[in-house]
């Protein structure tokens, strides 16, 4: 995947011809690949930073959990958690009551891991919002809030 948009020459957008959605679409883009080349610089592949993300904001998961929420395919996410094993940046765990399901874990490498996916966003969102106010930011936040809202709404009417 690119992660220049089709329609910009030289890094520099033809703003005439995008609509607000196509900004937003680019810009998510643009951050993704930012993050995505700083942290392969690192040797951290997409898919780790995908899997650590996940295992962060729940204690543990399973493997088709993790499908589910990475929108990887399992053999991706196969190959992946054994890579990230041997790394030691995840544990697994059989459950007690049903042996043929584990859980995975990020171990304290994998926390670390996480803390440098952190900060390489953090970096991209400091080149992001240069120039900006304190005012100008939380606007920019009430607006995207108010978009996010809208297409949640919008799924949960059509469920």
């Amino acid at each position: 995947m690119h992660d220049k948009p089709h329609h910009m020459c030289n890094c520099h957008p033809d703003f005439d011809r995008l609509t607000e959605g196509m900004l937003i679409n680019d810009i998510s883009r643009l951050f993704d690949g930012r993050v995505r080349r700083e942290t392969e610089r690192l040797g951290f592949p997409q898919g780790y930073r995908r899997i650590v993300f996940h295992l962060s904001h729940n204690e543990c998961l399973t493997q088709n959990e993790l499908v589910k929420l990475t929108h990887m395919k399992a053999p991706s996410i196969s190959v992946q958690l054994q890579k990230m094993e041997q790394e030691k940046l995840i544990t697994r765990k059989s459950d007690e009551k049903d042996m043929r399901k584990s859980y995975i874990y990020l171990t304290e490498k994998g926390r670390e891991c996480e803390k440098l996916f952190i900060s390489k966003c953090q970096e991209t969102e400091k080149v992001m919002f240069e120039n900006f106010s304190e005012d100008e930011m939380k606007i920019l936040k009430e607006y995207l809030k108010r978009i996010t809202n809208n297409l949640i709404g919008e799924m949960e009417e059509r469920r």
